[in-house]
């Protein structure tokens, strides 16, 4: 097991990016290159600022890096005649991308209490959107915490005991995640109903007045630790989750370092 994480319920990996933003710098790169002008940072700045789209070159440079990383734009250097000054640096588009990691070591990212030596990598191609919240860490971009949830469900979910499962139900029962994104994202990669399942099976093992679970001592603590967690439609009797009461006791216990 991992050491418990303090982000239980909080975004601790930064705001959401501008999806409006992300485009405009995209179609700033297109429109500089139509004019014959070279798109280096300093150009980008001076017309985005002009557009009253970006007001600060911290700014552009975090848009620009994720973008960057992302497989979205490409940059090279074009060398400068004094050699004591750094080559200008231009940019490009690319006919690829964008693309982020949302395989386990995305769910590690976001908090995901295990010890995974071998931890699956998931290079998913996603859209502006996806892009805009996803978060930029050490050189790599991982996916948002929704995308991250429904990919490795469309890609490793492959049995009912599956880790994919395991771990995507102790992370939407831990963490804060915005709901009405997850389940549109949910049905377009075809795990709206897993989701669902799970989300009733947690919502059951939280709310339910008379749980049937065997683990009782464990499921009051859990219930202590996760005190803050929005309450959703209480389940009365026991929901056809894609995992037990008795196993999301467990596992959701080991998430939060209790057991």
């Amino acid at each position: 097991m991992r050491q418990e994480t303090t982000d239980r319920g909080t975004n601790a990996h930064g705001r959401n990016k501008n999806p409006v933003i992300l485009e405009d710098i995209l179609n700033s790169v297109r429109l500089l290159r139509r004019n014959g002008e070279g798109p280096t940072f300093n150009s980008l700045l001076a017309h985005l600022v002009s557009r009253r789209t970006i007001s600060n070159h911290r700014s552009l440079r975090a848009y620009l890096d994720i973008a960057l990383a992302s497989g979205l734009l490409a940059v090279k250097e074009a060398p400068t005649e004094q050699p004591n000054i750094r080559p200008t640096q231009i940019y490009s588009l690319t006919n690829d991308g964008p693309y982020v990691e949302a395989g386990e070591k995305a769910l590690l990212f976001y908090g995901l209490n295990w010890n995974l030596p071998s931890a699956r990598s998931l290079s998913a191609r996603t859209d502006i959107e996806g892009l805009a919240r996803a978060r930029f860490a050490q050189g790599r971009v991982y996916s948002s915490f929704e995308d991250a949830i429904v990919q490795n469900l469309a890609h490793f979910d492959d049995d009912r005991s599956s880790r994919a499962l395991v771990f995507c139900a102790v992370l939407l029962a831990t963490k804060r995640f915005e709901r009405d994104y997850l389940m549109r994202r949910a049905d377009q990669s075809g795990v709206r109903n897993t989701i669902n399942r799970l989300l009733a099976g947690i919502d059951y093992v939280l709310w339910s007045s008379s749980p049937k679970v065997d683990d009782i001592k464990t499921l009051i603590e859990i219930r202590n630790r996760l005190a803050h967690r929005w309450p959703s439609a209480r389940s009365a009797t026991t929901p056809r989750s894609p995992l037990t009461p008795d196993e999301l006791v467990d596992m959701i216990g080991k998430q939060l370092g209790i057991k």
